[in-house]
C-alpha cells in the first residue's frame, strides 16, 4: 500500500483532534464561555462571602470594605445583597473572547519579532494559543500570561532552545522563570499532549518549485503527459491570462517566472502575517490554505496548476474549488488583509479604533477574571505540595504503579518465561 501526503495528514493528530467544522467552533467556544461565566461568578461570590464575614468584628458590626470601588459595604454580608454584587460582573461573552484571543495571536508575532525567533516558532505558538482557548477562557487563564509560556513551549517543540533564564530575562524585570514554567503543565495538558502542528510553507514551497518547472518547460509531475508534455505545460502556462476575466497573452518564460515568484512572495505573506491568524487551521488543511492564500495572490495562475493537479472533468474539482474560495474567504475577512489596501488615513483611523475597542476590552477582563487562577505561580506551588505532602494521594499512586508493575511482569514472564534463577510457580 502506498501512502500518500493526505493519508499522513489524516493520521495526525491535527486533523483528528483539531479539525471542526465551523459551527462546532462556535458551539465550543459558546459552551466554554458559559462554564467560566458560571465558575467566575460562583468563585467571587465565595470569596467575596469569605472577606464580609472576615470584616465582622465580635459585637457583629460590619467593617467590609469594597475593594473594587473604595467604598463601605454596610449590609453586604445578607444573601440578597451577595447575589445582588455577583450578578453585577459583567462576563466576557464568547464574542469578546475571541477578540481578545486574537488581539493576542497578533501580539505574538511582535513577542516573536521580540526574540528574533524563526516563522515557525511564531506560528506553532499562535495555533497553541488558539488551541488552549478553545478548552479555556481568558477569563479563568489571562491571555498575557499563557503566551509568554506558550511561545517558550514553542521554541521547544520547533527545536529552537532557549534556556528559561534568558528567556524571562528578555520578557522584562518583572518575570521570572517561574512565571514562564507555572502554567506550563496546564498548557500541554489543555493540548492534549499534542504538540505537531502541520503548517502550510513547507506544501507552498514545494508549490512554488513545481510551478518554476511548468514555467520552464522542465514538468514532470502528475498529468504532465496527460497535458501534452512539458513544453505544452509550458506554453500552456505561458498563455495564462494575468487578471481574471482578461484576454489570453503569451508572455516571454522570463516574465512567466517572475508573475510565479511575484504570485509566491504575496501568498507566503498572506500565510504568516494572516491566515494564521484565523480558524483556518480549524477548519481547512494546509494543502488548502495555501492554494487559498495563492488563489488570493494570483487566481488565473492558481487556476491552472490546479486544473494540472485536477482536470476540470473530474467531480471533485467543482468542490474542491469551492472549499478554496471559501477559505480564501475566511482569509481575506481578516482586518489585517482588508486594511493593507485601504489609504494610509483611513488605515490608521481603522487601527486606533481597533486598538481602542481591544483595550476596553482587556479593562472589562480585568474585572471578571477568575480569583482562584490568578497567580498562576502560588497555584503551581500548591500543586507540588499536594502531591509532595498529600500521603492518601501518594499512596494511592504508589498503588497502582505497584499493581501496573505487576502486570508487567505477568505478562513479560507469560510470553518470555520467568527470569532466571527464578522458580516458575
Amino acid at each position: 500500500m502506498q501512502l500518500t501526503e493526505d493519508d499522513l495528514y489524516r493520521s495526525s493528530t491535527q486533523f483528528r483532534n483539531w479539525s471542526f467544522t465551523a459551527s462546532q467552533l462556535a458551539a465550543q467556544r459558546l459552551k466554554i464561555n458559559v462554564q467560566a461565566t458560571e465558575r467566575v461568578k460562583a468563585n467571587v461570590a465565595r470569596l467575596r462571602a469569605q472577606r464580609g464575614n472576615d470584616a465582622v468584628d465580635n459585637n457583629g458590626v460590619d467593617l467590609s470594605m469594597d475593594k473594587e470601588n473604595g467604598s463601605g459595604t454596610s449590609g453586604a454580608n445578607t444573601p440578597d445583597a451577595r447575589m445582588q454584587t455577583v450578578t453585577e460582573i459583567n462576563c466576557l461573552t464568547a464574542e469578546e473572547e475571541l477578540k481578545i484571543v486574537n488581539e493576542f495571536c497578533e501580539r505574538a508575532i511582535a513577542l516573536g519579532n521580540h526574540y528574533s525567533f524563526p516563522l515557525n516558532v511564531v506560528a506553532t505558538c499562535i495555533q497553541f494559543l488558539r488551541r488552549f482557548y478553545l478548552y479555556n477562557s481568558p477569563m479563568t487563564y489571562h491571555v498575557n500570561n499563557i503566551l509568554r509560556t506558550i511561545m517558550f513551549l514553542a521554541t521547544k517543540v520547533e527545536l529552537f532552545p532557549i534556556h528559561v533564564s534568558s528567556y524571562a530575562e528578555g520578557a522584562g524585570r518583572a518575570v521570572t522563570s517561574e512565571d514562564v514554567l507555572a502554567p506550563e503543565y496546564i498548557i500541554v495538558q489543555s493540548l492534549r499532549y499534542n504538540l505537531d502542528v502541520r503548517h502550510p510553507f513547507r506544501a507552498i514551497k514545494a508549490g512554488h518549485m513545481e510551478m518554476l518547472d511548468m514555467a520552464r518547460g522542465k514538468y514532470q509531475g502528475p498529468a504532465g503527459e496527460l497535458a501534452g508534455g512539458p513544453k505544452e505545460v509550458q506554453a500552456k502556462m505561458c498563455a495564462v491570462p494575468v487578471r481574471v476575466g482578461a484576454q489570453a497573452m503569451k508572455m516571454p518564460e522570463k516574465k512567466v517566472e517572475e508573475r510565479v515568484n511575484a504570485a509566491y512572495a504575496v501568498a507566503t505573506n498572506t500565510l504568516r502575517t494572516v491566515a494564521v491568524l484565523t480558524d483556518a487551521y480549524f477548519l481547512y488543511t494546509p494543502s488548502q490554505i495555501w492554494l487559498a492564500a495563492h488563489l488570493l495572490a494570483d487566481e488565473p495562475l492558481t487556476l491552472f496548476y490546479l486544473s494540472l493537479k485536477v482536470p476540470t472533468s473530474s467531480p471533485i474539482h467543482a468542490k474542491l474549488l469551492t472549499t478554496l474560495r471559501n477559505c480564501a474567504s475566511l482569509i481575506s475577512s481578516h482586518r489585517l488583509y482588508v486594511n493593507a489596501s485601504l489609504p494610509a488615513a483611513e488605515r490608521e483611523a481603522k487601527e486606533a479604533k481597533h486598538k481602542a475597542e481591544v483595550k476596553t476590552l482587556v479593562q472589562k477582563l480585568k474585572s471578571c477574571r477568575d480569583p482562584d487562577k490568578v497567580d498562576l505561580v502560588k497555584l503551581n506551588q500548591a500543586q507540588k505540595r499536594d502531591a509532595v505532602q498529600g500521603d492518601a494521594l501518594e499512596e494511592s499512586k504508589a498503588k497502582r504503579r505497584k499493581l501496573a508493575r505487576e502486570g508487567y511482569e505477568k505478562e513479560s514472564d507469560a510470553f518470555w518465561g520467568p527470569e532466571l534463577g527464578k522458580k516458575a510457580e
